[in-house]
């Protein structure tokens, strides 16, 4: 089970209306578990016990067969059923185009619906299903409905599509301004009312500094990365970085943690293969760990000097952005997406996939202690400003708003 909630997390004001009952749709079949890593769990996870230290009921759609052992959040369980196929894709996304509900996603999600009863007047939070927000606006007619995009959802839909599902819902809860000014534009440059931005957030007592880094600071730094190893995150490009600038009179580490997927024992894919290749010049000057679950990365953090998070794609507002910070680690972070939206001024910044301007920035860290103090100080000072606390004040405030 996952640590719980601190009260110095939870000593930040709440909105005082009474708090309403939460009804989080993640995709069906995903697992609302530590032991996955699925950024959406983890968000809902957060907002929940966040919710229940406000004197909030949460609840949790999910389905028969998946793991779900959370520690906050009455879990509902339903028969769940399996996503559309490529085939099925094309069809639903004609049948949007002419002003119809996708029929298969409609079916995917007909379970979920099925689960509550008709009379709900609470409040449903559909995480990035945006097909879901109309079917469930026609059944729950008492209840608000909340459409949560955490990507780019609206890739195959027409503008009439996106305008008719965002008036079916009550809001729509944008994990950064990047993802809401994206919708924008699908609707003809038009920032509607309903569009609001809640960035995610961190556990700043969870994700704290390492009291004995200061003591490590002449040891071989630690260049971390953390998450999926796929070329949209990108860890190639701290390898070619690390490349450019490694010598006998620069010593330091390169460490990648993660894999492909959610699971340490996934063979590796070609990606991951050809990562090893282009570190094997290296020698140990690279290390590389399978995934790990969210209840033991803690313990990479706290070993890292340097924190890079290289995404080579536009990443709406990544955990371990806030993670990272939070552990008091100077961090360089891509200039893409939401992702200056949670560093802020807190962090150095590169744009990939410019190695040479990554390079630059490392060797920057590598090379002073002192860079390196003031960053961490910085970053520290960015995530308490961003606890999960502070974004479920601003999301009672945003959905008070609907």
């Amino acid at each position: 089970m996952t640590q719980g909630p601190s009260a110095s997390e939870h000593a930040a004001h709440v909105p005082a209306t009474a708090a309403p009952h939460l009804v989080h749709l993640p995709t069906p079949g995903d697992h609302y578990s530590a032991a996955t890593g699925s950024a959406v769990m983890t968000v809902i996870y957060e907002f929940s016990r966040c919710h229940a230290a406000a004197g909030g009921e949460t609840s949790v759609l999910v389905s028969r067969g998946t793991r779900h052992d959370y520690s906050v959040g009455q879990c509902i369980e339903f028969v769940g059923r399996g996503l559309p196929d490529k085939k099925r894709k094309l069809v639903d996304s004609a049948a949007g185009m002419i002003g119809l509900t996708r029929p298969f996603e409609r079916h995917f999600y007909k379970p979920a619906i099925e689960s509550m009863n008709r009379s709900f007047d609470g409040i449903f939070l559909l995480h990035n299903a945006a097909s879901a927000v109309i079917p469930f606006a026609r059944r729950f007619p008492n209840a608000r409905i909340f459409l949560w995009p955490h990507n780019d959802l609206f890739g195959t839909y027409s503008r009439h599509e996106v305008r008719r599902t965002i008036d079916a819902a009550t809001g729509v809860i944008c994990v950064s301004r990047f993802i809401a000014n994206g919708i924008s534009r699908r609707l003809g440059g038009v920032m509607t009312s309903k569009l609001r931005v809640v960035n995610n957030g961190v556990d700043t007592d969870r994700f704290r500094p390492n009291t004995d880094r200061a003591e490590q600071q002449n040891d071989v730094p630690i260049v971390l990365f953390v998450g999926r190893v796929t070329p949209q995150k990108a860890p190639d490009l701290i390898i070619r970085a690390a490349a450019k600038i490694l010598s006998r009179t620069r010593k330091f580490k390169v460490r990648i943690v993660g894999n492909a997927g959610f699971s340490a024992s996934d063979p590796l894919t070609p990606y991951e293969r050809e990562l090893r290749a282009l570190a094997a010049p290296l020698g140990d000057a690279v290390e590389f760990q399978s995934f790990v679950d969210r209840n033991k990365l803690l313990s990479e953090f706290d070993a890292a000097s340097i924190y890079c998070v290289p995404s080579n794609w536009d990443d709406p507002c990544p955990l371990t952005v806030g993670e990272g910070m939070a552990c008091g680690l100077p961090s360089i972070v891509a200039r893409r997406g939401g992702i200056p939206e949670v560093a802020a001024d807190a962090a150095l910044y590169f744009t990939p996939p410019d190695i040479d301007e990554l390079s630059a920035q490392l060797e920057r860290l590598i090379n002073s202690t002192a860079e390196r103090a003031d960053w961490a100080a910085k970053a520290r000072a960015r995530a308490t400003q961003i606890t999960w606390t502070n974004q479920y004040r601003e999301l009672r405030t945003q959905l008070a708003a609907g």
